[in-house]
């Protein structure tokens, strides 16, 4: 039980619900009581009259008997790439045949703000309240997601070949600055280098990248051990395979987070590991893709820092963190021939406080602790398949649908009740992204 201070006037008190606060001992509380001021909790327990009596009726927040828990975080994602969705879907090498191509002829600005508003829409309903996200003009995504109060990381995608938003390695680097610039000031917002992978950038830029990196302590999103010909590709001009090749480059460490790690060896976990990276697991992209299957529970098992991550909207079609959970933990049962491997308790950690030690944002957020961030999910379980409960873990883990999200507050604001928003107007955006999707369509064509 936590309890720092008693409540004041001005505090929120969340109440009338089973809170899992996901801590290091994992305490759990049936009637539990969380109590908020300004963007922090003070309090995170079993529910204490005397001090849920000193909050204003109409601070109040009646999680009418659902689950508490922090909110759900997206290790990896590209948020301007959802109105690509559904494009050339079960086919082979859609990404340099289909997307890469489509993205150099009609990524915008303007096309990335509202992309990126559709795409925060979804991860909102579904109680997501941290992503950390690469693409192209990632101000935009920034300024999105500032607007819809998401917490974030944003990485500005850098690659050696010409992308929509930079003609060459260069002028990558100065859209970073543009980035940086637009998170300066935000309490949100955190701005990253996202060199896209070891196939797409020559060794002297990821060592530029590096050293970028180290001298304004950015945090480092890429993609590593993901395709089948990356370490073929690495082996002939390198000399070595993936990971030890970027670890070569300075871009292993306690600010990278890599996403993927599908084909990591023993040696490769053990690397990644002893240098407290963060790794981002994309369960629902690896196997639309067919690419395999990751040694998730492996590195968990290992005390990695690991997350999940739905990756882009064209690659797993949906923004659905609460889907990914129960994949997470068949997939690894399947892989290790083990029904107990990865077991739901285990998973939820992955989506929360694991997501927070894989962006080493742990201190701040993940888990229902007195003085860490108030980014709080409420599930319902007035659905059919939330009845019966006998382990929580496992209901959300096995039986939940985003659907069932009844709360979702980050920083100690409400942004979304009841399946309606308060940031976004999702009408609003559609219509604006409609735009954009008659011009991919007539592409298509």
């Amino acid at each position: 039980m936590n309890d720092r201070t008693a409540a004041t006037d001005g505090s929120t008190a969340i109440y009338n619900g089973m809170l899992l606060t996901m801590d290091a001992s994992f305490h759990q509380y049936d009637q539990g009581l969380l109590i908020i001021e300004d963007s922090s909790i003070t309090y995170a327990g079993p529910f204490r009259q005397e001090l849920f009596s000193r909050i204003a009726p109409e601070q109040r927040i009646d999680a009418e008997g659902g689950l508490i828990i922090p909110g759900l975080i997206n290790t990896h994602t590209h948020l301007g790439m959802s109105l690509f969705r559904s494009l050339a879907d079960d086919s082979a090498d859609r990404l340099r045949k289909v997307l890469i191509p489509m993205e150099k002829a009609l990524v915008t600005p303007q096309l990335v703000y509202y992309a990126s508003l559709h795409s925060i829409s979804e991860m909102l309903l579904g109680g997501t309240t941290t992503c950390a996200d690469m693409y192209f003009f990632a101000d935009q995504s920034a300024r999105a997601l500032q607007e819809s109060g998401m917490r974030a990381v944003v990485g500005s995608s850098l690659s050696s070949a010409a992308g929509p938003d930079a003609a060459e390695f260069s002028e990558g680097l100065e859209r970073l600055r543009e980035l940086m610039q637009a998170c300066e000031h935000s309490d949100l917002t955190t701005a990253a280098a996202a060199p896209h992978a070891p196939y797409s950038l020559e060794r002297e830029d990821l060592l530029s990248v590096s050293r970028f990196a180290a001298d304004h302590r950015l945090p480092v999103l890429s993609h590593l051990a993901e395709m089948p010909f990356e370490e073929p590709y690495t082996l002939e001009r390198y000399g070595l395979r993936p990971v030890p090749f970027y670890d070569s480059c300075g871009l292993i460490d306690d600010r990278s987070v890599m996403a993927h790690c599908i084909f990591a060896s023993e040696e490769d976990r053990k690397l990644l590991i002893s240098r407290s990276c963060g790794i981002a697991h994309n369960v629902s992209a690896n196997s639309k893709s067919a690419k395999g299957i990751a040694p998730a529970y492996e590195f968990y098992r290992a005390g990695a820092r690991l997350g999940l991550g739905t990756d882009g909207p064209m690659s797993g079609n949906t923004l659905d963190m609460v889907h990914l959970l129960g994949m997470t933990a068949k997939l690894q049962k399947l892989k290790e021939h083990d029904a107990t491997v990865m077991q739901a308790r285990a998973v939820l950690e992955t989506a929360t406080i694991g997501g927070a030690r894989a962006l080493h944002m742990e201190d701040r957020i993940g888990s229902l602790e007195v003085g860490k961030k108030a980014d709080i999910t409420v599930f319902s379980v007035a659905s059919p398949a939330m009845f019966p409960i006998y382990d929580p873990y496992s209901a959300l883990v096995y039986s939940a649908s985003p659907s069932d999200v009844s709360l979702v507050m980050i920083d100690g604001k409400i942004v979304s009740s009841q399946r309606r928003l308060h940031t976004i107007d999702t009408a609003a955006v559609r219509e604006a992204c409609r735009t954009f999707t008659g011009q991919i369509a007539a592409k298509m064509l």
